[in-house]
């Protein structure tokens, strides 16, 4: 994984823009704060998918209903790194994308939005493959590999 910074974010022409803030579990709220402060919205995915889940009434769409909402939920809070230059959004608690159940290629989706938005998704568990981010009790069973897309590493710095 390459390092980048967020004012790298803000100018890249990758065609995949996809980057992770690498965190402990207790430095998620640290990293939070920090990524807020640099004036890009932070979204809470496994909060917000569990609470729009709950509320539908028809699970018979239930893989194309929760694609979309996540899509827009996406492009709802996106926004100018500093004003200018490409919008970016942030995500945590990813866990929830991964549900068998919901039957949702989470890793495509985050592809097909990098195209046009920087997605940073802070990450808080350690990971021993780069551009492979997977759940320590779950290596093997659960995971996300960008390895076709280069997943870049943000620097936790101003």
């Amino acid at each position: 994984m390459s390092t980048y910074s967020i004012k790298d974010i803000s100018s890249t022409a990758d065609r995949f823009k996809l980057y992770t803030l690498m965190c402990n579990a207790n430095e998620l709220e640290d990293k939070i704060v920090f990524v807020k402060s640099q004036n890009i919205n932070v979204i809470n995915i496994g909060n917000e998918m569990a609470t729009y889940i709950d509320g539908l009434d028809d699970f018979s769409y239930l893989n194309i209903d929760v694609y979309d909402y996540c899509k827009k939920l996406l492009n709802k809070y996106k926004t100018k790194v500093n004003g200018s230059g490409n919008d970016a959004v942030a995500i945590y608690n990813l866990g929830i994308l991964l549900e068998p159940a919901l039957e949702l290629n989470a890793l495509q989706l985050f592809k097909e939005f990098s195209k046009s938005t920087s997605l940073i998704i802070i990450w808080d568990n350690q990971t021993d493959i780069p551009d492979r981010l997977a759940w320590p009790s779950q290596k093997n069973n659960f995971f996300l590999d960008f390895s076709e897309s280069q997943l870049k590493k943000l620097q936790y710095a101003i």
